[in-house]
């Protein structure tokens, strides 16, 4: 009997490089660096193996736990602390990805994710997914609430604002009170930098992931705090 058979019927599932990995998430994900994955590792998010020279393979499963980590990150922004322990349930078996998505804040549906993959929408674009007329949308642009980029795109970010708008001014509220929030939303952002801005420069090699990823915890404290004051006004 040939002694190579046992070794050959043992299978042995394909690994990635770093930089093929990078290329495989680049498409959606123009914004991830080696660094943010070589950050997510350090984090404990992500263990993919190295080979006998040291260097990290990924599985495809390493691959997938990355695009999940990414696009709640992307689409949700939710901070690492929420993600991984949303990856822990899975691991544990608690939950399935679908579960873990319908249980996350601010999670969005499949279809609005399978939307987001577009990520450069014209001015037409945000008036069709919105659902309202194109002088609502530059009243929005007047005021600051919305923006297109430098080469005249706007976003799916942008689509939710609008859509938001609409429904409020559905109530009553108009523009001046839309701008009121949009002086609250710019001076919330100003302490999220202010915490996080300082931490970008810091020396260590991944200062700019872990400024990413406060500025996520921190934004996500302060939207949970208003809720949680909003509500007890209210009474």
């Amino acid at each position: 009997m040939d002694s190579a058979l046992p070794g050959a019927a043992k299978k042995v599932l394909p690994t990635s490089t770093i930089g093929d990995v990078l290329k495989q998430l680049k498409p959606d994900f123009p914004d991830v660096t080696v660094s943010k994955i070589r950050f997510l590792e350090t984090e404990g998010l992500i263990s993919p193996r190295r080979s006998a020279s040291g260097y990290r393979r990924f599985s495809p499963e390493d691959i997938s736990r990355l695009r999940y980590i990414l696009t709640h990150q992307r689409d949700n922004y939710l901070p690492l602390k929420v993600i991984r322990e949303q990856l822990e349930a899975m691991d544990s078996g608690n939950v399935t990805p679908v579960t873990a998505k319908q249980k996350a804040p601010g999670a969005v549906s499949a279809d609005q994710l399978r939307a987001s993959q577009a990520r450069r929408l014209t001015r037409a674009d945000v008036v069709a997914r919105a659902g309202v007329r194109d002088a609502f949308v530059g009243s929005l642009i007047r005021l600051g609430l919305i923006s297109a980029d430098s080469a005249g795109f706007f976003s799916v970010d942008d689509v939710v604002v609008v859509e938001l708008a609409s429904r409020l001014t559905e109530h009553g509220l108009d523009n001046r009170h839309l701008k009121s929030l949009m002086t609250i939303a710019q001076r919330q952002t100003d302490m999220v930098s202010r915490v996080a801005d300082p931490l970008a420069h810091g020396r260590d090699e991944n200062a700019k992931q872990r400024a990413e990823e406060v500025s996520r915890e921190v934004s996500a404290l302060i939207i949970s705090l208003n809720t949680a004051l909003v509500k007890g006004n209210l009474g």
